[in-house]
């Protein structure tokens, strides 16, 4: 366990958060801290994606079909194999956010799901 040091004030508020939903203070700082962690993910996400299409025309050029992984908005690795792509990015970028992505002729290619659809006679 690490500890963290806060001010008396935001101790005293978490406190009365976590009795009004029946919570540990620990549980509720951990809950607060991992949804905060998951928004920035998704806002680093938002900009690799960014990224991600300002490069497209020349990533087709250069990478038809091949999957990229773009990290800080730049393309750091790529491969035909998205498994032992991702491996790789995994590997060398541990806990860190990172496009992985093929490179594919649309920029966002729309996929069509079929789905069966019961209905009731009368």
């Amino acid at each position: 366990m690490t500890k963290l040091a806060i001010s008396t004030k935001t101790f005293s508020q978490l406190t009365k958060v976590a009795q009004e939903k029946e919570l540990a203070v620990e549980a509720l700082v951990e809950q607060v801290l991992g949804q905060f962690l998951h928004t920035e993910a998704e806002q680093k996400m938002a900009q690799e994606i960014e990224a991600f299409r300002v490069m497209h025309s020349q990533l087709l050029a250069q990478y038809p079909n091949q999957y990229v992984a773009i990290y800080q908005g730049q393309l750091v690795d790529y491969d035909a194999n998205q498994l032992a792509l991702f491996l790789r990015v995994d590997k060398q970028y541990p806990n860190e956010v990172v496009l992985i992505r093929q490179v594919l002729p649309e920029i966002d290619p729309v996929y069509t799901v079929h789905s069966t659809r019961f209905s009731r006679d009368r």
